[in-house]
């Protein structure tokens, strides 16, 4: 094996620790495996040490933290490290999320090379570890000159390398976890059980069972609640999934009795024992035992990268999903639970301000509406405000925002006027509202205009490319069915609804167009965060406090103890707010918030 070289390696491990190693150099062309024992960990180690470069799948959220539990650390494994899983993601975000990150759905998608195909019969853990652990080191060997190609050709260099930041970063905060408060979740399990205990006895949604002891079972989740709607209202819903409720409740010719036991059948659905975040709460006599919570109140979130095209996505449990405490209907809010890691701490908070708007802004070249959002014209509360001085409107903050977010994703006027007016199907006068908005919108900034119009002409491509600041790139395939379904199906061509006609010919484009939109806004304030949150966790900006316990898509958050937390606030306030080279050197405005929680500091 020539030294200076990529080598690729991969490991076999259970709990009692690593078992087989495997290499594979040569692009993939020779492979090799044993099992571990004093004399292969001693080679296996000194390979890696000479080697240039150390490849692998998923290596630095796995086979490196293992190496480095077992004591194998050694200087410059994660600098040297590329990942293929996280190369593959920037090569090919549009795949995010559909399970095409795995080694042998990337060797075949890669293809072949110099037509030569790898092989993809190695799994079989049973009968030949060797063998199977060979091969993975083979074949993330094999991808590596691929997608060196590719990484070149696109210019993908600074995506992939916030990437390998990064990804330490999360895996480091899911060791961490994040601390819960027991109480907090007793009171909110506890205000759960009373509130759905009243509704079920309010609307009868239970059935006495047995022969001997009589019991009242909640029967909410069977079919007879539909039975129970026809009966006390006179209608019946087509099934029992969440979404067909929500529509039932934006009718608005629904009476306000009938709208307050859809509302209850909804909020019944909402998380009950709030499974979804915590798993099943189960009564004990000492208190209560949530499956996803660990005896010290610590839950431990992952964050995969590779999970979106623009940002991270965390699971078991999601804890972005948490509601904020504005949008919380519990009487006591869910991140009212997520407290400081030890005694004589507190949750130090920052994110960016209407960081999407000013994104969007520069992905469109148009500084003037940038300035516009720096100045505050253009926040939620001032969007609001000058549709209503124009138009006569009395929106509110929020409507406002609803109007900011859908014209900064691309959202056509019937769907805003859905989301401000609350409406399934919105009246024609409220969607020419709409419509009348952001025609002032691209009036008043003709570059955000000219750039729509733009790509609107590029989205007849299939896919439509769009690279981002950054150098993020994506590519946007139409995900609609052509006009075959929904309002596309019957709609005619409509010249003056520009992108947002609905005909069959231009869904697929305005699909395209759409996902392009979104897509340059997000992602770029995504790897604004990446590059801030790399800055403030390498060079240690707030000492031994510096890995988040959250990043929460615009927002991290941190625990750090109370007496220096003005000063921390101060350091991250001015590290979020410093110029960022790739948006132009604008500075991002951000807020820095704290408390005793998580809903506290919001």
């Amino acid at each position: 094996m020539e030294a200076n070289s990529t080598v690729a390696f991969d490991l076999e491990w259970s709990k009692q620790g690593i078992s087989v190693l495997g290499l594979g150099w040569n692009a993939g062309q020779r492979i090799s495996a044993t099992f571990k024992d004093d004399t292969s960990i001693a080679h296996f180690v000194s390979v890696l040490a000479s080697a240039s470069r150390i490849a692998g799948h998923n290596v630095l959220d796995a086979d490196i933290p293992q190496m480095e539990r077992e004591g194998y650390a050694f200087t410059g494994i994660r600098e040297k490290a590329f990942d293929t899983r996280l190369a593959q993601h920037a090569c090919f975000g549009h795949l995010a999320g559909t399970g095409s990150f795995d080694l042998r759905s990337m060797v075949l998608l890669l293809g072949p090379r110099q037509q030569t195909v790898f092989g993809l019969d190695f799994k079989d853990y049973t009968n030949d570890i060797l063998r199977t652990c060979a091969m993975d080191a083979g074949a993330a060997s094999w991808c590596v000159p691929i997608l060196d190609s590719i990484i070149r050709q696109h210019h993908l260099e600074a995506t992939v390398a916030i990437s390998h930041q990064c990804s330490p970063i999360f895996a480091a905060m899911k060791t961490q976890g994040v601390r819960l408060d027991r109480k907090v979740l007793e009171q909110i399990y506890a205000a759960r059980k009373e509130k759905t205990a009243n509704i079920i006895e309010k609307y009868h949604l239970w059935e006495e069972r047995g022969k001997k002891k009589i019991k009242k079972v909640p029967v909410w989740r069977s079919d007879k609640v539909l039975d129970i709607c026809e009966q006390q209202f006179g209608f019946r819903p087509r099934d029992r999934k969440r979404n067909t409720w929500e529509k039932i409740c934006r009718d608005q010719s629904l009476s306000s009795a009938a709208r307050d036991f859809v509302d209850a059948i909804i909020d019944l659905g909402k998380g009950a024992n709030d499974a979804h975040w915590l798993g099943k709460a189960e009564e004990l006599e000492d208190g209560l035992d949530f499956s996803k919570v660990d005896s010290d109140g610590f839950i431990f979130p992952r964050y995969d990268l590779c999970g979106s095209p623009d940002r991270a996505i965390a699971s078991n449990p999601n804890i972005q999903n948490f509601p904020r405490p504005s949008d919380d209907p519990r009487p006591v809010p869910l991140r009212a639970a997520v407290v400081p890691r030890e005694e004589g701490q507190v949750i130090l908070g920052v994110d960016f301000s209407s960081v999407e708007t000013i994104t969007n802004a520069i992905e469109s070249d148009d500084w003037d509406r940038v300035q516009a959002v720096l100045e505050k014209r253009i926040t939620h509360e001032g969007t609001a405000k000058i549709v209503n001085d124009t138009f006569g409107l009395k929106l509110s903050r929020h409507q406002g925002k609803s109007i900011n977010h859908g014209f900064d994703k691309g959202e056509s006027p019937y769907n805003v006027a859905r989301a401000i007016f609350k409406s399934e199907r919105p009246s024609k006068q409220q969607v020419i509202q709409c419509q009348d908005i952001f025609r002032k919108m691209l009036n008043d900034y003709p570059k955000t205009s000219k750039f729509r119009d733009d790509l609107w002409e590029r989205a007849s491509e299939n896919p439509l490319t769009v690279t981002n600041s950054f150098g993020r790139r994506l590519m946007c395939f139409s995900r609609s069915k052509y006009g075959e379904a929904g309002e596309s199906r019957f709609a005619t061509h409509n010249p003056a609804k520009k992108y947002w006609c609905s005909c069959g010919a231009c869904a697929p484009k305005r699909d395209r167009w759409k996902y392009a939109i979104a897509f340059l806004g997000r992602s770029a304030g995504f790897d604004a965060l990446l590059r801030k949150m790399a800055i403030v966790y390498y060079e240690k900006r707030l000492d031994q406090y510096s890995l988040p316990i959250i990043e929460c898509h615009d927002e991290l958050i941190y625990s750090v103890p109370i007496d220096k937390v003005a000063q921390y606030a101060k350091i991250l306030k001015e590290t979020f707010e410093s110029p960022v080279n790739e948006l132009g050197g604008v500075c991002l405005p951000a807020n820095v918030v704290w408390g005793n929680s998580w809903a506290e500091a919001h």
